[in-house]
């Protein structure tokens, strides 16, 4: 044993999935494949030994480490999900990562009654790996999904497809597909029609000036610009002609804002936000990603968030504008998960109280003596414990997506396609890095708790 330590180096990945061999002098005597087997097991070795690069060793002086061993990486599960049945070509590319064709994303993917909306996609299971000590590495497994309807949608009897029940226009979540009537506004809004909050989508066909309000439970489509205005759409925003608030109101949404620039603007998405030009001057927040990389793609001032990471073609300007680049998993997120955690918390002890009303009203009662009273409050706790058990479901599904983005982050990059001027400040949670010179097609990572910059090939 003293020999071969004298002979060969081994080296450990900090993952324990890889184990490499350098060779540090010629043996004085030959040593034979099964002594150096047993020093590799000695060492704890046990799992993914590759015996011909071990011969290839012991057959001449190896100059450059060869790995010896290789653990088996955990294959993850991937997560059932909804499919949505969008009615038209243009329609589809709402779901993809490049949507920038405002023409066409305007464009309102409208149902009829008794149509297919949305189809279930099975999980895909996870797969176990190992590392090179022989201790099994868990894959993360996927997480199943129960169809349950959206506004005006029905699941099928197959519970794999919803369908709707009227004619109107899809909404879709990420594990809910709504569909909704269609408020319109033909031209820009005005005094005349006054703040709009609906049920369902929002289509203006004009302009949005400052002071007005819109809030709509499903998506907000305006085909002019948006001023300082006050937004919240429970399905997605799309404005064609672009953001010019002057730091007044806010747009917020439960999907994706989609639209031409942001000019002092206060954006905060569920999704992800998709601008063509510029975004200046102003606070962006994405629980998905930030992509600002299809026209100019400029980010200037400000401070953007997005936890899944940010794509952009520049960043600052040569007057080395301060601008801040935050990715990761954002406050907000950390704060709403302990919110739902609260929140279902109390609904799982209401639960338990309405259980307990219940068997008392039950066991106090001969259902053959209960009078007509009583009845209706037996079963109006009924009811209340179904709406508070769907309430629960919501909630876990809620959480355990959270859960997901705190416990398991998709490793968040930031992507510059031109160049990153001096004065911007790149964040990654708590790191930070500030770049003092000009650079040109990097990608900015956390790598074991420091921000690295890499050359964009």
């Amino acid at each position: 044993m003293e020999s071969i330590q004298r002979i060969y180096q081994i080296e450990i990945s900090d993952n324990k999935m890889e184990a490499t061999l350098k060779q540090l002098k010629d043996p004085e005597e030959t040593i034979q494949l099964a002594d150096l087997e047993k020093y590799i097991q000695g060492i704890g070795i046990s799992f993914g030994v590759k015996k011909e690069m071990l011969q290839q060793a012991l057959g001449g002086f190896v100059e450059s480490p060869i790995v010896i061993a290789e653990g088996k990486y955990p294959q993850n599960g991937v997560d059932a999900y909804i499919q949505p049945n969008f009615p038209t070509d243009s329609a589809d590319e709402l779901t993809q990562n490049d949507i920038i064709n405002l023409r066409e994303v305007l464009t309102i993917p409208s149902v009829t009654q008794g149509s297919i909306v949305g189809r279930k996609v099975n999980l895909i299971e996870h797969e176990d790996g190992m590392n090179i000590y022989g201790v099994v590495v868990k894959g993360k497994p996927g997480r199943d999904i129960t169809l349950r309807p959206g506004k005006n949608t029905i699941v099928s009897e197959s519970k794999q497809e919803l369908i709707s029940v009227i004619d109107g226009q899809m909404v879709v979540e990420k594990k809910v597909i709504h569909v909704y009537p269609i408020y319109e506004v033909h031209g820009d809004l005005d005094m005349r029609t006054g703040n709009i909050d609906f049920v369902g989508n929002i289509n203006i066909r004009g302009n949005v000036p400052a002071g007005f309000k819109l809030k709509a439970k499903g998506d907000i489509r305006i085909h002019g610009s948006v001023e300082g205005v006050e937004i919240h759409a429970g399905g997605s925003v799309y404005i064609h002609q672009g953001v010019v608030a002057q730091g007044k109101g806010k747009i917020t949404a439960n999907g994706d804002l989609i639209t031409s620039f942001i000019n002092q603007g206060n954006i905060s998405v569920q999704g992800n936000v998709h601008v063509n030009q510029s975004i200046l001057h102003s606070y962006v927040e994405a629980q998905g990603s930030v992509f600002c990389n299809k026209g100019h793609g400029n980010i200037v001032g400000g401070k953007t968030f997005a936890c899944k990471g940010i794509t952009v073609n520049e960043v600052g300007n040569p007057m080395n504008t301060p601008t801040a680049l935050f990715v990761g998993v954002s406050q907000s997120t950390i704060e709403e998960e302990s919110s739902i955690k609260q929140e279902l918390s109390n609904s799982l002890s209401d639960l338990e109280k309405q259980k307990l009303l219940l068997e008392k009203i039950t066991s106090n009662n001969n259902d053959k003596e209960i009078p007509p009273n009583i009845r209706i409050m037996k079963l109006r706790v009924r009811n209340t414990m179904e709406d508070t058990k769907r309430k629960i479901a919501e909630l876990k599904e809620k959480y355990d997506a959270l859960q997901d983005l705190i416990e398991f982050p998709s490793e968040p990059e930031l992507r510059i396609n031109q160049v990153i001027y001096p004065n911007s400040t790149v964040h990654f949670g708590k790191y930070r890095r500030t770049v003092i010179r000009k650079q040109r097609c990097v990608l900015f990572k956390l790598d074991k708790k420091e921000i690295k910059m890499e050359t964009l090939s």
